[in-house]
């Protein structure tokens, strides 16, 4: 009886799925005949391509709210960001006044090898004038293919003849590393992204540190990238066999061990996170909590516990498409709640941006970090084991708003105008003597409030630091680059920064926060 009772359940099983196949097919033709009367029967000609492309962006916006259609420019922007290069010549600009002014450019590309400046300004592209153009626009037309060439023509100041420049593009390789450097006997190196360059560069920046007593992280507003490019950086912290992330999809669970031997010893670490800090940056900082490896210090990061794959189409377009969900090695699952079709109130979601204490706890999202049993938390980002209170660095709107629009950088391109960056290299060789003997002329000032809608008086003592720090860490950059700029900014002001400090020079506090 039992035999025939299984048999049954067994033939009802079969037939049901059989009948769900067929509502699928049957919808899929139900769509094929829909395009095709379209095509054959509309009163106008009417192309296909844009009714397909918005019923693909309508079907993913049912889903989950991170799986997405990606047109050609996208995906080309995106594997350019995942590879870590793209094919143009170097340079870091921004728009002053409508004209392109040079940041900064990197290293080894064409525009370094042909002697182009910061502060110079670029006033044609291809004999085109580009005065005026919005920055994605000059963007395109910097870039192209590898070998294309583009001719530039650029003014510097004190030379009265427009200088023509031809450059080849190259691959240009992007780091990772935003900027690595030593303030005392701790080490700072901070990412900007996790492409598949991450691990390697991660290793090289560490090294060049030399002997250092601790290490800070900073992954705040890192978004992410690629899984491969978390587990490269995690192993580096873990032993050989850890569990850093374990992805659940449909029928399929894979987990990732440490598998390499390369490991920085037991250096304390202390890691940088924010409200912006999402996926990748997630798994490596669950995987250092979860282990008791290193101190979390900032806010409760953003909640992006899906991993997606990247379909690509034959036009050049692609799908963004989640496949799984993971967990931490404690189990922990980070993706904070959603309603599929509804990514629009997931974005606006502001309880990552609350104090720790004051967001409701289900007991079933209650976990244990592996070695020393601390609580830790799912069900929605990653929080800190050291809250930094967000009303400790607010500042004021109006210079939100202000920097925004740029105010710090035109304040200093004005100034750059009227001051030499080698007489000010002179007076203070190094960013730290910049820091802490460099006084902001009353020029500078004077030029700020000429861009600000506010004066002095309508500022706090906070506000006023901030400005301070932002238009010296601006200066820095173009002085002793991108570490100029975060060393700067970081020794000014950066309250985040400066905690996680304290807690790597004192070992003492950082073993009671880990125990």
């Amino acid at each position: 009886m039992k035999r025939y009772i299984v048999l049954v359940f067994t033939l009802v099983a079969t037939f049901l799925t059989a009948q769900a196949q067929l509502t699928e097919q049957q919808q899929i033709q139900k769509l094929n005949y829909a395009y095709q009367y379209i095509r054959n029967n509309y009163v106008d000609d009417v192309s296909l391509e844009p009714l397909v492309e918005e019923a693909i962006i309508a079907t993913l916006k049912e889903l989950d709210p991170h799986s997405r259609y990606l047109t050609p420019q996208e995906m080309e922007g995106m594997k350019n960001r995942l590879q870590g290069e793209f094919a143009g010549i170097g340079i870091k600009y921004h728009i002053h006044n409508d004209t392109l002014v040079v940041r900064s450019t990197l290293p080894n590309s064409p525009a370094q090898r042909a002697n182009i400046l910061p502060n110079d300004r670029i006033t044609a592209i291809n004999n085109s004038t580009i005065t005026g153009l919005k920055s994605d626009s000059i963007a395109t037309l910097l870039k192209g293919d590898v070998g294309s060439k583009v001719t530039l023509y650029i003014e510097r100041r004190n030379v009265i003849e427009t200088k023509k420049v031809t450059l080849e593009r190259k691959v240009i390789e992007t780091s990772t590393i935003d900027s690595a450097f030593r303030i005392g006997s701790v080490g700072y190196i901070s990412c900007e992204s996790f492409s598949k360059t991450l691990g390697s560069e991660f290793y090289s920046a560490y090294k060049s540190l030399g002997d250092i007593t601790a290490l800070v992280v900073d992954l705040r507003d890192n978004g992410g990238g690629a899984l491969t490019s978390a587990i490269d950086l995690t192993s580096l912290f873990l032993n050989k066999g850890d569990i850093i992330v374990t992805t659940v999809g449909k029928g399929k669970e894979v987990v990732y061990e440490k598998r390499s031997n390369t490991n920085l010893g037991d250096i304390p670490l202390i890691v940088l996170i924010n409200e912006n800090s999402a996926s990748a940056s997630e798994i490596f900082a669950g995987a250092i909590q979860d282990y008791d490896r290193g101190v979390i210090v900032g806010h409760t990061s953003f909640g992006k516990g899906l991993v997606q794959r990247v379909i690509d189409l034959k036009d050049g377009s692609g799908l963004c498409l989640t496949i799984s969900r993971y967990k931490t090695p404690s189990g922990r699952i980070i993706q904070r709640p959603y309603t599929m079709g509804n990514g629009e109130k997931y974005l606006a979601d502001s309880v990552r941006f609350m104090h720790p204490d004051s967001i409701p706890r289900d007991s079933s999202l209650l976990f244990k970090t592996l070695k020393n049993g601390r609580m830790v938390y799912g069900g929605g980002g990653i929080t800190p084991d050291i809250y930094i209170n967000k009303d400790s660095l607010r500042i004021s709107t109006s210079i939100i708003e202000a920097q925004s629009k740029g105010i710090f950088e035109h304040t200093i391109t004005d100034y750059w105008n009227h001051t030499s960056l080698d007489a000010l290299r002179s007076d203070y060789p190094t960013v730290e003597q910049f820091c802490t003997k460099y006084e902001i002329e009353q020029a500078v000032w004077d030029i700020f409030y000429g861009y600000a809608h506010f004066s002095a008086d309508d500022l706090t003592e906070r506000d006023l630091c901030y400005i301070r720090s932002m238009l010296m860490a601006t200066m820095a950059e173009q002085l002793y680059g991108l570490n100029g700029r975060h060393y700067t900014y970081i020794t000014l002001y950066d309250y985040v920064a400066n905690e996680a400090l304290a807690i790597a020079n004192s070992p003492q506090r950082m073993q009671s926060i880990l125990e």
